[in-house]
């Protein structure tokens, strides 16, 4: 069983989480960051404030008797982290990390891998913001070594009622979360901006708004919100393909905007037409749900 978990980057938002489901399940769970304390609604065992990278006795300690190190730091902590806490770990151990962008990471512990055969690696990326929880949202995981522990992890994961979602590769995941994040909050960034651009009346529109409007505005409320604006920034500049995205987004609106200017209805009812089928869900397998970005 998973009776000890080590939490890297323990004073952010997903460490906090960590935390709060982990102690419930009666699981020691011990924080290390560098930042001084943890959050006010953090439930660690402990609290240590140290750096990861340079682990001094402390830190190694609770990597020895941890089931699972779960690293909530960016690319570049968490693989100088895994290289300096991996020779400690026990056997059959699990580490992973949630980042939202998985090429880089994932190529780098496909590199490793070989250079610490006892331990299981996992790269996790929970598709949502720490703030609204695990139930009714999407986990994805990419087994790079997997074993026992990685799959009471993705059990639990399940109990706390989040359905677990298994990809082949760091690189299949960034293809799609290109449509899934990059795309959505472009598009959502990009109608914020023109709002603020246009002088938005927020009191105005809210008496007369319909509810395409009120689900953007919600979007771009949680954005401003919920989560820190290093969470876009890192998928709009990590994931391969980001330019992309934004050429396609750019040429979309042009598109829309030609067809608007020539008065070309059939052409603007051909566009909408096509969302039809674009956005039909064929295998029984997808996930229907609203997202929460």
């Amino acid at each position: 069983n998973i009776t000890s978990v080590v939490v890297l980057g323990a004073s952010g938002g997903f460490g906090t989480l960590f935390s709060q489901v982990l102690a419930k399940d009666g699981v020691t769970v011990r924080g290390i960051s560098r930042k001084g304390n943890p959050r006010a609604d953090a439930q660690f065992t402990d609290y240590l404030s140290a750096d990861p990278t340079n682990p001094n006795e402390e830190v190694l300690e609770r990597v020895r008797s941890a089931s699972v190190i779960i690293s909530c730091v960016p690319p570049g902590p968490c693989v100088r982290a895994l290289e300096a806490l991996a020779p400690h770990m026990q056997p059959g151990a699990l580490f992973t990390d949630v980042l939202s962008v998985k090429s880089g990471i994932c190529e780098s512990y496909e590199k490793l891998k070989d250079k610490y055969p006892h331990i299981e690696l996992l790269s996790t990326h929970p598709m949502f913001a720490p703030a609204a929880g695990w139930v009714g949202m999407n986990c994805v995981m990419i087994q790079i070594r997997g074993g026992p522990m990685t799959e009471r992890l993705s059990a639990m994961i399940e109990s706390w009622g989040c359905k677990t979602v298994a990809m082949p590769s760091g690189k299949e995941h960034d293809r799609v979360t290109a449509s899934v994040q990059n795309a959505t909050h472009a598009a959502l960034l990009s109608f914020g901006l023109c709002l603020s651009k246009l002088g938005y009346d927020a009191a105005a529109a809210s008496r007369m708004s319909t509810p395409p409007h009120r689900n953007m505005v919600s979007c771009i409320n949680r954005m401003a919100t919920i989560n820190e604006p290093d969470t876009y920034w890192d998928i709009q500049t990590d994931n391969p393909h980001a330019d992309e995205v934004w050429e396609q987004l750019e040429q979309a609106v042009r598109e829309l905007r030609a067809a608007v200017r020539d008065r070309d209805r059939e052409r603007f009812a051909g566009i909408i037409a096509g969302f039809r089928e674009l956005t039909t869900v064929t295998s029984p397998e997808s996930d229907t749900r609203p997202a929460a970005y």
